[in-house]
This record gives C-alpha cells, sequence and structure tokens, in this order.
C-alpha cells in the first residue's frame, strides 16, 4: 500500500513538474540550453521577419468581408503551395501583388 503512494506521489511530481517546464520551450530558453547550437542573431532577425510576413499572410487572408471575397480564397489557397517552395515573406510579397492584380482585373 505504501509503494502506491510512493509511485503515485513520484507520478504527480513528475506531472506538475512537466506543466511547470512547459513554459521552457520559448526560442529563448532553448537557445539557452543549447548554447553552442543556437542561430547567431542575423538569423534569428531573419526569423522574426518571416514570423511578422506570416501574420500579413494572415491577415491578408482573413480579413473579415461582408460577402464571399474569392480572391481571398483564391490567395489562401496558393499560399499553402508557396510556403512550401518560399520563405514567408517572398510570399507575402507575391500574395499582395497578386491580390492588387485580381482586385483591379475584377473592377
Amino acid at each position: 500500500m505504501i509503494f502506491r503512494y510512493l509511485l503515485l506521489t513520484i507520478f504527480l511530481c513528475f506531472c506538475f513538474e512537466s506543466v511547470a517546464q512547459a513554459d521552457d520551450f520559448s526560442y529563448a530558453d532553448i537557445a539557452e540550453r543549447f548554447g553552442d547550437t543556437r542561430l547567431d542573431a542575423q538569423s534569428v532577425k531573419e526569423a522574426k521577419m518571416h514570423g511578422e510576413c506570416l501574420v500579413g499572410l494572415k491577415q491578408l487572408i482573413f480579413v473579415k468581408r461582408a460577402e464571399f471575397d474569392p480572391v481571398a480564397e483564391w490567395i489562401n489557397y496558393r499560399t499553402i503551395s508557396l510556403l512550401e517552395q518560399f520563405p514567408p515573406c517572398n510570399v507575402l510579397i507575391m500574395m499582395e501583388v497578386a491580390r492588387e492584380e485580381l482586385m483591379e482585373q475584377g473592377e
């Protein structure tokens, strides 16, 4: 019986410790643990730029509209395949240009 309580206590401690460590997966925390292999400052700066470009793509695609927007639907479909081939900022530029052109043709 005491063995069961001991096992349960160890298990619960492990569970709570795992939850407490869940915040340890930010890039800063990971880079601190793996200092020799962390990205250099320029790579981090580029990654942050690409992260902002992903936000730009999301905003381009998911703008609330009163009616169905076929251009946004097309951009959503194309973006996924383009992100497999190009960095996010390149895709954002392509989609911004494509949206402008398609909107002009639709007028």
